[in-house]
């Protein structure tokens, strides 16, 4: 069934979607029927357009971390049901479709964000692309222009961080790993801050923090936290397993305690966008750990779980959303919720939502937030991609990394294990009898095997090893796109309190999986990226702990092969490395390969990563037994 239908083409007759120059109120239209004034702000009025020759959720490109939405009923007009539309990732640009300008608000209310301006009963224009702010961070009253309650209240850390000096500031930064870069003419950074007290935070999350054992910040929150209690955009970038989440919620929850109560029809106060329903998930319920003690409410809108019961969630009021964009856009569509009051916004994983085709519901709802927010958006990768989104959205941010980017992790040893096609799955299931020879020897004939995640290229191939491994008595649960979501949480619970010890997944769980106590990671299948590799086995070694990672490889992967290889080598003499991220960057890599295959031979240049993959590709492309890569290798 069909994929992107363009505007022109809905409804039929040569109508292009867009109201006539004397309609009213004409929010954008989905199947030739003009639906309505909408407005993320407002409401729609009058009958909705057909969505039904959109192609699904669950077929879009074949991401798979999102089932399709079943046979949900007709809304007026005949929606056809959310199975069968077609991917987000080819649908163009939401802002260039006509009828924003006059759509409806909430009674009286100023439309987008509710920002004061005498729009009477209707909501302001859309703007055509992302707010200017050029002005500096300051508080927007909930009170109008001189209301007295400020939105970005004044906050300062203890007085001995205060009383730290340039010096000192610069050793904590070392010693962390951490870098920071703030553009000339901006605010300084706040000094990073190595103990939750001193980052002066409210006594309801201090007690929180306390009750679950965090008892020092790791790096990323040590400088991230007290960035964003300061009011500061931040542009983010840290390895896997980094405490990364805690850095950004912390905030978020701190920022919420500060707000004017929600009024009724309001809600939220902070969105976190995240590509997968599972990563998602665990960021929800590790907000939840910080706000136990505030009551800071925090609901999770992902595809594949009832909708009904979300949009009761959030008509009741909620201040934290954390959700998957394409389902929020939906519920900010159907007037669940809106923009008005959102002050605090985290992209997180933004490199993948970007990568899955997401961009467009990322610019439409950043596009129409209130004018006052902050934003922090987190990436494992920084391709041009996202410099272009933080470039448009985010406000003099602070760029903060902690070390480096899309490398393999130092704390998982790497074993290689060349084989064909046909054995790869045999193989497999001679290491993991190994493995179980090894636990019993280790704690007896009743030692389970150590948790296990198995990555593999397809749907498919996911359920028949996990099969496999069920009929030669290795407990194994499976995760992918193609599972409905509560067996997909089942799952995961069953994992996790290891009633299966082994976890075969697709990429769904390349990212954002965070299990504590998985030891061993198995690529049965290599990714083609190598910056998908490095987040596979990002999921053991994580805070600090070591871990295993074995991947079986034939003659077709031998291109992320040679990465893998040449990526070690050059940690292991000590030489930093990161290698392209993001779309634009792996389409020239893309191009080199093939260069390099046919024998054209091109010369190193300044273009970075890329030229650096091909500067060592003749090298790296020999056979396994030879090559200067494979000195350094020990498989």
């Amino acid at each position: 069934m069909g994929g992107y239908v363009p505007p022109h083409r809905r409804g039929g007759g040569g109508d292009d979607g867009r109201p006539p120059p004397d309609h009213r109120g004409g929010g954008f239209d989905r199947g030739g029927s003009y639906g309505g004034s909408r407005d993320y702000g407002g409401g729609f009025g009058g009958g909705r357009g057909g969505y039904g020759d959109r192609g699904g959720y669950g077929d879009r490109g074949g991401y798979g971390d999102r089932g399709g939405y079943g046979d949900r009923g007709g809304y007026g007009g005949g929606r056809g049901g959310y199975g069968d539309r077609g991917g987000y990732g080819d649908r163009g640009g939401y802002g260039d479709r006509g009828g924003y300008g006059d759509r409806g608000g909430y009674g009286d209310r100023g439309g987008y964000g509710g920002r004061p301006g005498g729009y009477g009963d209707r909501g302001p224009p859309m703007r055509d692309g992302p707010p200017q702010r050029d002005m500096p961070r300051v508080a927007q009253p909930h009170g109008g222009p001189q209301g007295p309650e400020s939105a970005f209240p004044k906050w300062e850390p203890s007085q001995r961080v205060k009383d730290l000096t340039e010096d000192q500031v610069k050793e904590i930064r070392t010693r962390l790993n951490l870098t920071v870069e703030v553009k000339e003419g901006e605010p300084c950074c706040p000094s990073p801050i190595e103990s939750f007290v001193d980052m002066q935070l409210s006594r309801e999350i201090q007690m929180d923090i306390q009750k679950h054992e965090y008892t020092k910040p790791t790096p990323i929150q040590a400088q991230a936290i007290p960035t964003a209690l300061s009011g500061r955009d931040i542009l983010g970038c840290a390895e896997t397993g980094s405490g990364k989440t805690a850095s950004f919620s912390i905030p978020m929850i701190a920022h919420c305690t500060n707000q004017k109560p929600l009024a009724r029809g309001e809600g939220p106060l902070a969105v976190v966008l995240a590509p997968t329903r599972e990563l998602a998930q665990q960021i929800a319920d590790e907000t939840k750990i910080f706000s136990q003690t505030s009551k800071v409410r925090t609901c999770i809108i992902v595809g594949g779980a009832p909708i009904n019961e979300q949009r009761q969630m959030l008509r009741h009021g909620v201040e934290v959303v954390v959700a998957t964009p394409g389902r929020f856009l939906d519920h900010l569509q159907q007037r669940n919720c809106n923009l008005q009051r959102v002050s605090f916004v985290v992209l997180d994983e933004a490199d993948r939502m970007l990568d899955m085709g997401f961009e467009p519901q990322i610019r439409e709802i950043l596009t129409n937030l209130p004018e006052r927010h902050q934003t922090l958006l987190f990436s494992a990768t920084m391709p041009e991609e996202i410099e272009s989104l933080a470039n448009e959205y985010l406000n003099k941010p602070v760029r903060v990394k902690v070390g480096a980017v899309s490398r393999p992790t130092a704390n998982v040893v790497q074993h290689l294990q060349k084989t064909n096609e046909q054995d790869k799955v045999a193989a497999f299931m001679t290491l993991m009898s190994q493995e179980h020879e090894m636990a019993c020897r280790v704690g007896g004939p009743d030692a389970k095997l150590p948790m296990t995640v198995v990555f593999v290229e397809t749907k498919m191939k996911c359920e028949e090893v996990k099969d496999t491994l069920n009929c030669n008595n290795f407990p194994a649960v499976a995760l992918h796109g193609g599972i409905e979501q509560r067996f997909r949480e089942s799952a995961l619970l069953q994992f996790r309190n290891g009633n299966a010890q082994i976890l075969v997944a697709t990429d769904i769980a390349s990212r954002g999986l965070d299990v504590s106590g998985i030891a061993h990671v198995v690529n049965l299948d290599l990714p083609r990226q190598f910056e998908d590799y490095v987040h596979r086995i990002g999921r053991t070694g994580r805070a600090g702990a070591s871990g295993r990672a074995t991947s079986f490889h034939t003659d077709r992967d031998s291109y992320v092969v040679s990465q893998i290889k040449f990526a070690i080598a050059q940690l292991a003499r000590g030489n930093d490395l990161t290698f392209a991220t993001g779309k634009a960057a792996r389409a020239r890599e893309r191009e080199k390969v093939a260069q390099a295959k046919a024998g054209v031979t091109t010369e190193p240049d300044e273009e970075g990563s890329v030229t650096l993959n091909h500067k060592f590709m003749n090298l790296n492309m020999q056979p396994e037994e030879e090559g200067c890569a494979d000195d350094a290798w020990d498989d």
